[in-house]
């Protein structure tokens, strides 16, 4: 089974590889393209160095600061890990405690469905969390996203009231600009009639402030179009208020000129409506576009503030499905990549023996090629040392003490020397060569 601390060598070793060398270069190691390392790097969450870093490094230029490895996504949920040791317990007062899923294998996380995600404890806590979420029928402190629509919504209609044509282009010359102009500055979606304004804020804080118990994030983007989107665990969460309209004749006044077709208008009826669009998130996400919509409105059976804990949990599950995708594409992008770095180790294997095999026969070769050279200083070395053996002979047959002693000197110049040709030395290191290629 491939164990998450072989997960965190491989993203440590791969960190610190693409910080020390360019893309191209770790690439062709992986025999990958560039563009597939980096997406395996994304989908371990390893941060690479910006565009033109290694331009730069060359040039001899500063360079941004290498940036810190994080946590793996794996553990995105749980608490900080740091050196491989074992996650800090999560917090007790947490409603949302997730089960350790790090040694669970493929098999196991495939068959998971949305609450398995949870300890048991937590299960119940949720269970009974979701159960008590009421929207209160007067709100002292609203969520700042709220806080914020109401002051925009304010100055919307204080703003049109001033500037009732600017939208097409038309500005009326006013000696005295109560309000200034401005564009709509996005707030999340609520699109009610005055009379129903009061209690959709109540709905949207309500859900708000349910969703900052479960730690999930919010953000609305900038522009002029009103948008929200939540984050929890591995999916992105929008939703938008609005009342629903009903057509109605409208009549025009006396001695208005109209032809023979009715003429209706649309105006507020009183029903509100909440939608969800559920995206997948994180880095194992591809299609953007895969997304799940879920819709609850007044009935005649139910107002739409005590289906606020329905709504809660059918999104949570669809959350908690997210997440169990999410792993179990992380486990298998995991075990694919342990698969690819056991085939590059085994072809580099491969490819070291190949280059032994070709150092030891090019010893061989070598080694072939210089025999004769070996048997003649052989011999050369033998004739030497026979000459020498010849020379002390006719020694003995001297009687001049001055020829003795020089023939002496010369003698053991013989023996020194007939050594330079002596090939074993040579033959030895070249076998020993040969016999550690073999045993490499």
């Amino acid at each position: 089974m491939y164990e998450p601390q072989d997960i965190q060598q491989m993203r440590l070793k791969l960190y610190e590889e693409v910080w020390s060398e360019p893309m191209t270069t770790v690439a062709v190691r992986y025999g990958i393209s560039d563009n597939g390392l980096r997406k395996r790097c994304k989908a371990l969450n390893i941060p690479l160095p910006p565009v033109g870093y290694w331009a730069k490094v060359k040039a001899g230029k500063p360079v941004p600061e290498q940036v810190p490895l994080p946590p793996t996504i794996y553990n995105s949920n749980n608490a900080d890990k740091s050196d491989g040791s074992k996650p800090q317990a999560q917090k007790k007062d947490s409603i949302l405690r997730f089960v350790d899923t790090e040694e669970f294998s493929l098999e196991q996380l495939s068959n998971m469905q949305d609450f398995d995600l949870l300890l048991p404890g937590s299960f119940e806590d949720f269970s009974n969390w979701y159960s008590n979420i009421k929207v209160p029928g007067r709100i002292q402190d609203y969520h700042a996203l709220v806080s914020k629509h109401q002051s925009e919504r304010e100055y919307r209609e204080a703003r049109d009231k001033e500037h009732p044509f600017r939208d097409k282009g038309i500005k009326i010359w006013s000696p005295v600009e109560k309000v200034k102009y401005r564009d709509n500055e996005a707030v999340i979606p609520i699109s009610v009639s005055s009379r129903q304004y009061n209690r959709a804020c109540r709905i949207a804080d309500t859900i708000l402030k349910s969703f900052q118990e479960l730690e999930a994030r919010f953000s609305v983007e900038r522009g002029n179009q009103d948008n929200i989107t939540i984050t929890l665990l591995s999916s992105d969460l929008s939703f938008e208020i609005f009342e629903h309209k009903t057509k109605r004749r409208y009549l025009s006044e006396q001695g208005v000129l109209q032809d023979l077709r009715p003429i209706y208008e649309e105006v507020y009826d009183g029903r509100l409506q909440i939608n969800w669009t559920v995206h997948k998130a994180g880095y194992y996400s591809t299609d953007k576009s895969a997304s799940t919509i879920l819709s609850y409105s007044d009935s005649d059976e139910e107002r739409l503030e005590d289906q606020i804990p329905s709504v809660v949990l059918e999104v949570c599950k669809l959350c908690f499905n997210n997440e169990i995708i999410n792993r179990v594409e992380q486990k298998k992008r995991a075990i694919q990549f342990e698969i690819e770095r056991k085939k590059r180790i085994e072809k580099e294997n491969i490819e070291r023996q190949r280059n032994l095999e070709e150092k030891r026969q090019a010893q061989i070769d070598s080694l072939i090629n210089e025999l004769p050279n070996h048997a003649n200083n052989w011999f050369k070395r033998n004739q030497l040392l026979r000459y020498a053996d010849e020379l002390e002979n006719f020694l003995v047959t001297c009687q001049e003490q001055e020829t003795i002693q020089l023939l002496q000197i010369y003698i053991q110049l013989v023996r020194e020397n007939a050594d330079i040709y002596n090939p074993l030395s040579n033959i030895l290191d070249k076998m020993r060569t040969i016999e550690l290629l073999e045993s490499s």
